[in-house]
């Protein structure tokens, strides 16, 4: 078991190293990282915005409670395990990418917020949004481990947080509907 964790341990700093090293290559791909990595986000809460619009509340009241409940498992993630940031451990030879305090890196919080968004709209039955949202979700979590901010592993642990998040506030607004409509007074 052992060697299981040192494999993957191994493979997480491997893989961050080669994003990290990868963004560094040219201009243009760093700064598409950078963008991504800082702003990358607004292209969701766009989305989000476009359901408003739209007049698609329950999605976005889905999305929001997403939102909430992948923040308080991050918060109890947070309580019981503080990984510092790439950037902070390998100081040397890492390159910052993208501003960010030290505050514990895993998991990922623009990750996670992004996928339970993405997860919740897919679900909620906006297939082509969600799709869209679910590749700039993506693109984040890439964008930050490239970006020097986050391991692989950070934003694997975001990924399942927001997709788990998602489905949880997708299924508790759809019985909390359910309810609703049955025990509403006619």
């Amino acid at each position: 078991m052992e060697l299981l964790f040192d494999n993957l341990g191994n493979f997480d700093h491997n893989l961050f190293f080669y994003l990290n090293d990868f963004a560094k290559q040219n201009e243009f791909w760093t700064q598409v990282i950078h963008w991504f990595a800082d702003y990358g986000i607004v292209l969701i809460i766009i989305g989000l915005i476009y359901l408003i619009v739209r007049g698609r509340i329950n999605t976005l009241f889905a999305a929001v409670l997403a939102c909430i409940f992948s923040a308080f498992i991050s918060f109890i993630l947070y309580l019981l395990w503080q990984r510092p940031r790439p950037f902070v451990t390998y100081a040397a030879s890492v390159v910052q990418l993208a501003g960010h305090t030290t505050a514990s890196s895993f998991p990922s919080a623009h990750t996670y917020l992004s996928f339970a968004i993405a997860t919740t709209v897919i679900l909620c039955g906006h297939k082509k949004l969600g799709v869209l949202m679910l590749i700039v979700a993506l693109l984040i979590g890439i964008s930050r481990i490239a970006a020097g901010l986050h391991y692989p592993s950070d934003v694997l642990g975001g990924v399942a947080i927001g997709i788990f998040s998602g489905t949880l506030a997708y299924w508790f607004m759809e019985h909390f509907e359910n309810f609703w409509a049955n025990n509403s007074a006619e």
